[in-house]
């Protein structure tokens, strides 16, 4: 979803300018880049600037990484370089990589990582899943780290509920494959919570059904606890019991 336009591969860039198409979204970019340690500053309306010492691979990835968890398209340009061609980042890119932000606050050593990976795809599970399940962080590290470098809210689920008729939004048996739930809806979105929403696959499997989401992040437990609730309330339902949505 993110654009960059590649510098000379003889000249180091170091100045960036990022534009969007939503006013109210600047602030939350600058913050986003400034918890990953960049120079940044609003210029303009839709557009941040950025100072940094990074490669362009990794500051496209980043930006990749936003523009991907919020539904926001992102242009990343060089500052002081002629317009070369656009590139589009790779898809392989667009999510950010969670092992190194859990690395990065000291949740898990780069062994622990290595073996988390090898058996999330011998298993075909989520990452953050591996992780839980090995108990090699705990849920809430693993929350609170997603909310904080993704810019997206973290939910409690079991202090604010969900809405039940916004749940079934979504087939229970996606959700709970991608460890996601959405939890209300306003005039723009439906706000979708994820357990890991670095994950392309959790994304793209619930953009099939909403196309339109605002991501944000919550417990994996909480998260199926409330799946397990509706999916008994919706069967006791189908019994002709009375029950309260």
């Amino acid at each position: 979803m993110a654009t960059v336009a590649s510098a000379p591969a003889a000249v180091e860039t170091r100045r960036w300018r990022i534009t969007i198409d939503r006013d109210d979204a600047v602030v939350a970019l600058r913050d986003y880049f400034r918890r990953l340690g960049l120079s940044s500053e609003v210029d303009g309306s839709t557009a941040v600037r950025l100072e940094t010492d990074e490669s362009a691979d990794d500051v496209g990835t980043w930006l990749a990484s936003w523009a991907n968890v919020n539904g926001i398209p992102a242009q990343l340009d060089p500052i002081g370089l002629p317009l070369p061609l656009l590139l589009p980042v790779p898809p392989s890119t667009a999510a950010p990589r969670l092992g190194e932000l859990l690395i990065r606050k000291g949740f898990i050593t780069e062994e622990q990582l290595a073996w988390a990976l090898g058996e999330a795809r011998a298993t075909n599970e989520l990452l953050g899943i591996v992780l839980l399940s090995a108990q090699m962080i705990f849920e809430d590290e693993l929350a609170r780290t997603l909310s904080e470098q993704l810019s997206i809210p973290y939910i409690s689920i079991r202090g604010i509920g969900v809405n039940r008729q916004v749940a079934r939004l979504l087939p229970a048996d996606v959700g709970m494959a991608a460890a996601a739930i959405p939890a209300r809806a306003n005039e723009r979105a439906v706000q979708v919570v994820f357990a890991d929403p670095t994950d392309p696959r959790a994304l793209a499997a619930v953009r099939e059904f909403l196309p339109t989401m605002e991501v944000a992040v919550a417990e994996l437990s909480d998260i199926r606890s409330a799946w397990r609730e509706i999916t008994q309330t919706a069967h006791t339902g189908a019994r002709g019991q009375t029950h309260r949505v």
